[in-house]
């Protein structure tokens, strides 16, 4: 009796969520709206809800947020009315994921704790895994750890036993990106190793890159830094299999800074070049790499190149107004050229065992020094520290009193320790 207008609407139903999964939200509003019409003329109660979901689900993502409450509340009621119990379960998730765009992650999370109590179990049961999993990502925005990470172990056991591996392996993601928010660092560690064991078991290279990476962050924040650059070192060689800039450029500039951490300057520098190649666009991140770039080759006595990427940093950071990185390329330039005229002064210094002396290459102890300090002054312990051990072998070249700074060496080798357990 109703055949034309059911298969209308399902078509509707079909063009609007073709539009939802496009992220044409607009789009799909407008087919849904037009299957609600349909919807309520076949009077057919769990179409209607099941409309209203799609509807409401929509508007969600458009800001629409008291009209999707509205239309989720709606379909909440015909469900109860006619003891849907799966369809009162993804009307209560409904409402939950509005609750949490508006900030009441309380509610949310009581409205989530409803879904899953009412979820049949005849259901698919990895939509009620996905239900575990945005129960505990509300429970981490709560910084209620003990209740996240029960919600996520709840998600994995249901991938586990239906045997959704990629589902587990970003559970393991999850969970070690909790832990290491506890200080568990070892523990996060193990969950990230093993998502990497199942991301490689299922030949997703993306997901097996993005796990490496995480890794090698973890090592790099305990400062075990051998294992964070091979870690490092196979997500860039992954890279090179899937076509993304931006990606590579951000794995590129991880592993440089890995690399400054255990003085391949050179390796560093290689890598640090390729990310500003890959990098899509001029903007701050492609100020930093300048800058950054600068800093090395300063280091590896390229005092021209480094002058060049100087004043390129120098120049986006006014276009961007950066006022506070501005004044740090400044200074390093004028350290720059205070080792430069030192270089060009050495032949007249009498003696070469004084405080300018100069390490096999020809950087002087005083502008290392500086160099150090600079570092130091804004933070950034790790520059320092390099600069600092650099300044110690100098020292000891030259066979001279270098206690001072073998002090200053322990005392930022602590600030840095210090930084990795706050």
């Amino acid at each position: 009796m109703y055949e034309v207008e059911l298969a209308a609407w399902r078509n509707l139903m079909e063009e609007g969520t073709q539009c939802l999964g496009e992220e044409q939200f607009a789009k799909a509003e407008n087919y849904y709206s037009q299957a609600l019409i349909l919807a309520n003329q076949l009077s057919v109660p769990e179409i209607v809800a099941f409309t209203m979901r799609l509807l409401a689900t929509v508007r969600v993502r458009l800001g629409f947020f008291e009209l999707a409450e509205e239309g989720f509340q709606s379909a909440l009621r015909i469900c109860q009315d006619i003891e849907n119990a799966k369809g009162m379960s993804e009307a209560w998730a409904g409402l939950a994921s509005v609750s949490v765009k508006r900030g009441r992650f309380q509610t949310a999370c009581q409205y989530y704790e409803k879904a899953i109590a009412i979820y049949p179990l005849t259901s698919p049961p990895l939509r009620l895994g996905m239900l575990y999993a945005d129960l505990g990502q509300v429970y981490v925005t709560l910084a209620d750890w003990s209740q996240a990470k029960t919600a996520y172990e709840q998600a994995q056991e249901i991938c586990r036993l239906n045997g959704f591996l990629k589902g587990e392996g970003e559970l393991d993601i999850l969970i070690g990106e909790l832990c290491f928010r506890q200080r568990k660092k070892e523990e996060a560690i193990k969950n990230i190793k093993h998502a990497c064991l199942i991301f490689i078991q299922i030949l997703d290279v993306v997901a097996l890159t993005n796990a490496l990476q995480y890794l090698a962050l973890l090592y790099f924040e305990q400062n075990e830094m051998q294992s964070a650059f091979e870690c490092q070192q196979r997500a860039v060689a992954l890279c090179l299999k899937f076509d993304s800039k931006q990606v590579m450029s951000e794995s590129c500039f991880f592993l440089s800074k890995i690399e400054q951490s255990i003085n391949l300057l050179e390796e560093a520098k290689y890598y640090l070049e390729l990310s500003i190649g890959y990098h899509p666009q001029d903007d701050l991140e492609m100020a930093l790499r300048y800058q950054n770039l600068a800093n090395l080759l300063h280091l590896t006595m390229d005092y021209a190149k480094a002058e060049q990427y100087y004043f390129k940093s120098l120049s986006l950071f006014e276009i961007l107004g950066e006022k506070s990185h501005l004044g740090e390329v400044y200074e390093a330039l004028a350290i720059l050229k205070e080792t430069q005229h030192s270089e060009e002064n050495k032949w007249n210094r009498i003696g070469e065992t004084d405080v300018g002396s100069k390490m096999p290459g020809g950087f002087p102890l005083d502008a290392m020094i500086r160099l150090a300090e600079f570092y130091e002054e804004r933070r950034s312990y790790r520059e320092a520290l390099e600069c600092y051990w650099k300044a110690l072998e100098i020292g000891r070249d030259a066979e001279i009193e270098t206690g001072w700074i073998e002090a200053r060496v322990q005392k930022v080798s602590k600030k840095i320790r210090r930084r990795r357990t706050i």
